[in-house]
C-alpha cells in the first residue's frame, strides 16, 4: 500500500468516529437509579434547548440538579417530576418543575427514569 491510500483510510476513520463520538449522549446512572449524569435544558417556549450536561441526585420527594459548569448555574435547584415524553433517539425526556422548568433527557431504559416515576408516585415510597 501507497502513502495516500493509508492515509485517506485514516481520514475516513478518523470521520467515522466523530460522527460516532458526536453522536452518543452523556448518561450515566448508580445502582439504584439515584445519581446520574444526564442532559438537560431550561424550557424556554420561544428558543431551541440548549443541552448541557448535569449531575443530579434522586430524593424521596425531589430532584437535585447541579450543572457542570459555571455558566449554567441557573439550572441548579431542586425540581419535582411533572411528566414525562418521548424524545429522539431512543431518549425520553423529562420536564421538571421549580423555579423554572427543566427538561432531562435520559434514555428509555435508564435506572434514573424508573427511580423518578417511582418517587413521583405516591404508594412506592411508604413512610419509614
Amino acid at each position: 500500500m501507497n502513502i495516500g491510500t493509508v492515509s485517506t483510510f485514516l481520514v475516513v476513520v478518523l470521520l467515522i468516529a466523530s460522527v460516532v463520538a458526536a453522536s452518543l449522549e452523556p448518561h450515566w446512572s448508580s445502582r439504584d437509579g439515584r445519581r446520574f449524569i444526564a442532559r438537560a435544558a431550561r424550557l424556554e417556549p420561544r428558543d431551541r434547548p440548549s443541552w448541557v450536561e448535569v449531575r443530579g441526585r434522586v430524593d424521596r420527594d425531589s430532584i437535585l440538579i447541579s450543572a457542570r459548569r459555571r455558566r449554567h448555574a441557573h439550572l441548579n435547584g431542586t425540581y419535582h417530576l411533572a411528566g414525562t415524553g418521548e424524545g429522539s433517539r431512543r431518549a425520553t425526556v423529562v420536564v421538571l418543575r421549580g423555579d423554572g422548568d427543566v427538561l432531562l433527557r435520559l434514555p428509555r431504559n435508564s435506572r434514573t427514569l424508573r427511580a423518578m416515576t417511582a418517587t413521583s408516585d405516591p404508594g412506592a415510597n411508604p413512610p419509614a
